[in-house]
């Protein structure tokens, strides 16, 4: 698997994470009265707090992966879960902010549908993807799950105006993806996505990311591959 450049990843996050929290700060000085100490609480400015927290939080967990990927400390723990419960996870997990937009979350998987997977680093794809997309989509966020030969294929859809041209394609780090400084904080979420799809390897397969325009709602639609694997 190939390296990165930690440095200008850790500059990137740092960055975007000061922004987030500099967004927090304001709001909050919003909704306390500085006399009183009173909170006026609207759930707009909730719904934003929820937002740049979660922001935060992917960007530390994505941190703290990709330095021990670097490093070569990361080891994957495979064992076999239900891919419907892991999409409805992801959903209940990015609930509030959802609802909050009046977004339709919809979840397409066959409940007996089971996989062999890094459950903390898939679920944190999940969360990443689905914050973002939350920000961009119209009105849906469609979560899916499907066999395709010997692969299980995970994906993320939504209505919105899809995703920039610099970003589509097949993404993986054995096939030398790059982080693309130009696309900031995006960039280092597809590299962190990349990097998760590519830890699911076996002798013969790696997983991959594909991101493309062309999906049936119309927006953009994201997709992880994931090879068999032996449980640990």
């Amino acid at each position: 698997m190939k390296t990165i450049d930690f440095t200008t990843v850790l500059a990137i996050s740092i960055h975007d994470m000061k922004n987030s929290l500099s967004r927090v700060l304001n709001a909050l000085d919003q909704i306390v009265d500085p006399e009183t100490g009173d909170c006026h609480c609207e759930a707009p400015m909730v719904a934003q707090l929820q937002y740049e927290a979660s922001r935060i939080n992917d960007n530390l967990i994505q941190l703290l992966a990709l330095y021990r990927q670097d490093q070569g400390l990361y080891q994957p723990n495979f064992a076999c879960v239900s891919v419907h419960d892991l999409l409805e996870d992801g959903w209940l997990s990015n609930k509030p902010l959802i609802d909050h937009h009046e977004i339709e979350c919809t979840i397409d998987c066959a409940p007996e549908l089971e996989w062999s997977l890094d459950r903390q680093l898939i679920s944190a794809l999940l969360d990443n993807v689905i914050t973002n997309t939350v920000r961009y989509t119209k009105s849906l966020i469609h979560l899916a799950a499907r066999l395709d030969g010997e692969l299980l294929v995970i994906s993320i859809e939504d209505d919105g105006p899809g995703y920039p041209e610099a970003m589509l394609g097949h993404w993986s780090l054995d096939d030398g993806a790059p982080l693309n400084q130009r696309l900031g904080r995006t960039g280092v979420g597809l590299h962190f996505c990349a990097m998760v799809a590519t830890c699911h390897a076996n002798a013969a397969q790696h997983g991959q990311i594909v991101l493309h325009n062309k999906g049936p709602s119309g927006g953009g639609h994201f997709a992880v591959f994931l090879p068999p694997l032996a449980a640990g």
